[in-house]
């Protein structure tokens, strides 16, 4: 009987010793989800960019809201240029537009940016971001003064002159600090357009080269397109432009006359003679960016 026990002992503690050896068995455990925030964070460039689209898609059923900052702190700085653009223009429509106290931190993120070195980045931070802003300090005035003088894409130019139409005491003080010290003819340009007055000292500027040229475009009736082209080089002779820069672009009857000015005093006399004019109608007047000039070219190739 005792050898019986024995044996049974032995046999109940080698099973228990078995158990103890054995390989533990853990259960299966769900993957670990991750979100668009953290993705945005610790992600690559091509992982924020498919983040940044499904938040564009709409497809962020709970919204975009300061949470959001961590990942578009890293999209800022993040060395692929559709990232920062995206970001950019995301935070501008999420986080400023419409906030009567936008958030600190998405203001600085997007004043950095409004500085980038690519324009799609800029053009995104100032259109959709401070641009948007109620409120504007004297540093975003200052800020988008500069991107007008220095960018005047149509849209962009535009955008920020009507956004400074409430804040046009500090755009004409600020514009004026920067004639007084002796800031380029681009000031000069910009200020009527972002601050509805006349710049001081107006004689001083007239016989300057434009910063830029600025292309204006006429339309006609007459489909003869030489022969309103030398009517209206006649006008211009006439208002005092010795050599007008004047091309026609298109055929048929959906031709246009563009002509170009090269002199702060040209342009002047062109806005001045053809603002109510009878006969000849400008129907669009823009800065002429690198960008536009491209496009002009390739139209005249056509």
């Amino acid at each position: 009987m005792m050898k019986i026990t024995l044996c049974l002992l032995l046999v109940t503690a080698s099973v228990v010793l078995a158990q103890t050896n054995a390989p533990a068995i853990n259960a299966p455990t769900e993957p670990k989800t991750i979100s668009i925030q953290e993705m945005l964070v610790i992600g690559n460039s091509g992982m924020r960019l498919h983040s940044l689209a499904m938040i564009t898609q709409g497809k962020v059923k709970e919204g975009i809201d300061e949470s959001f900052l961590p990942g578009f702190k890293a999209c800022s700085e993040d060395t692929a240029t559709p990232v920062r653009s995206v970001a950019a223009r995301i935070m501008g429509q999420n986080l400023l537009q419409g906030m009567e106290e936008p958030n600190p931190e998405a203001v600085a993120l997007l004043v950095n940016l409004a500085q980038d070195e690519s324009a799609d980045v800029r053009f995104n931070a100032v259109y959709h971001g401070l641009a948007q802003l109620e409120e504007k300090s004297d540093e975003i005035v200052a800020l988008l003064l500069d991107v007008a003088a220095s960018n005047r894409e149509h849209s962009l130019y535009e955008q920020i002159a009507q956004s400074l139409e409430s804040h046009r005491k500090a755009a004409i003080r600020l514009l004026n600090e920067k004639l007084e010290s002796g800031d380029s003819i681009a000031i000069y340009e910009i200020y009527e357009d972002m601050t509805g007055t006349s710049p001081p000292n107006n004689d001083l500027f007239l016989d300057m080269p434009s910063s830029r040229p600025k292309v204006f475009i006429f339309k006609s009736n007459d489909t003869d397109a030489e022969a309103f082209k030398a009517e209206l080089t006649d006008a211009l002779h006439a208002a005092g432009i010795a050599s007008p820069d004047l091309h026609i672009s298109g055929v048929g009857a959906n031709y246009v006359l563009m002509l170009k000015t090269y002199l702060t005093k040209d342009r002047l006399a062109v806005e001045k003679t053809f603002a109510d004019h009878g006969s000849f109608k400008i129907t669009q007047d823009m800065w002429l960016t690198p960008e536009l000039e491209i496009q002009i070219d390739a139209m005249r190739q056509k």
